[in-house]
């Protein structure tokens, strides 16, 4: 509808001025040519038709909405905000977790700020910022609001760690029973909902801020070796006396503690004779070998398990010095393979953030807990 409108308001507007070029041409104004026409009339001609088009649009936008907004005040002036549930007389941004419940009724409304929710409903929901009906099952847009239509029921559920809405009107309020995790990028619907939960239970690592875990962002050498320090318990007279020296680590670092523990103990050797590359993006056969020396030289464990990795298309991508590391790290179910339709273990790939929680869950289950 939007479209539509934009096009006859664009073309009423260059048939106007075309009228009048055509006008100025037959009455013998030389200086108005094709040239002019095409390159600096008509452009100017659909310029002008657009902005006049989206102007009318916005004050039909905002009719619509102030339609709404009376029909929804109509409902809320209704109810006396007592009984069995809750009432909210504004839309002000709330905290709530993953799985708690809303159920809201006619003329009550919401508004998303952040995080991962559905809503369900047996009538009409409308979407106030797109103008339009939202399906029974659909996930709630960020920066979006929403109205529940009349003789409507409709149950908004958490499912991220953490959530943030606003609520006007009547609801009915059902606890979820916590969640463990404070995020709004991680929800139940994702494959690493369980591991990064156990990684942030266990204290491996937080988020990249307070509300957000940044499950697709990668991890560099630096924070892995922070990692590796709270797995092996976080010893402190460790840290205080390691002495490992590499150019590219200054003494002031946040990090140069735990980079030098990791060279004392023998868990890594650096990237090169005496570099460390704490901020590199760390590649997925650098974390099983890493892991693999964290078993062997600091654990002390055996670590003899091996598969066969022939039947991986990738294999020959892999460094020889992590071909090793790669087959204990499979055998033991600590990386499989990276795709549903082949064996592949790119190697070669950064680490994401959710990934190195999966594999540190399957890790400390198996020689550490």
């Amino acid at each position: 509808m939007k479209k539509t409108m934009l096009r006859l308001a664009v073309t009423a507007g260059v048939l106007v001025l075309l009228a009048c070029g055509a006008y100025a041409l037959n009455s013998g104004d030389s200086l108005i040519s094709l040239s002019y026409l095409k390159n600096t009339f008509i452009p100017s001609a659909v310029e002008q038709g657009t902005a006049a088009a989206n102007e009318k649009l916005q004050e039909t936008y905002d009719e619509a909405k102030s339609t709404l907004d009376a029909l929804q005040q109509g409902y809320l002036g209704q109810s006396s905000g007592t009984g069995s549930g809750s009432y909210s007389a504004s839309l002000q941004p709330r905290d709530w977790k993953g799985g708690d419940k809303l159920e809201l009724t006619t003329g009550s409304g919401c508004f998303f700020f952040a995080g991962s929710a559905t809503v369900t409903h047996n009538g009409a929901v409308i979407d106030v910022t797109e103008g339009k009906e939202v399906s029974s099952g659909s996930r709630l847009t960020a920066g979006h609001r929403y109205l529940v239509g009349e003789d409507t029921k409709a149950t908004v559920s958490f499912s991220s760690g953490a959530a943030q809405m606003g609520v006007q009107g009547s609801y009915t309020y059902t606890a979820g029973g916590g969640s463990s995790i404070p995020f709004y990028d991680v929800s139940t619907q994702d494959w690493f909902y369980t591991q990064v939960c156990y990684a942030y239970e266990h204290g491996f690592f937080s988020g990249v801020d307070a509300t957000h875990f940044g499950p697709y962002e990668p991890m560099d050498r630096a924070m892995l070796m922070t990692v590796l320090y709270r797995l092996a318990g976080s010893p402190e007279d460790e840290l205080l006396a390691a002495e490992a020296d590499f150019s590219d680590v200054s003494d002031s670092a946040w990090y140069a503690g735990y980079v030098k523990w990791g060279a004392d103990q023998g868990i890594t050797a650096g990237t090169g004779p005496n570099t460390f590359g704490p901020e590199l993006k760390v590649t997925r056969e650098q974390i099983v070998v890493l892991l693999h020396s964290f078993v062997r030289n600091y654990l002390g464990q055996s670590a003899d398990a091996r598969a066969d990795l022939s039947g991986y298309q990738d294999l020959s991508k892999t460094s020889a010095w992590a071909k090793d590391s790669f087959a204990w790290a499979v055998a033991e179910g600590i990386v499989g393979s990276t795709s549903s339709s082949s064996l592949t273990l790119s190697p070669q790939n950064s680490a994401t953030r959710a990934e190195v929680a999966a594999m540190l869950r399957v890790f400390t289950e198996k020689f550490i807990a």
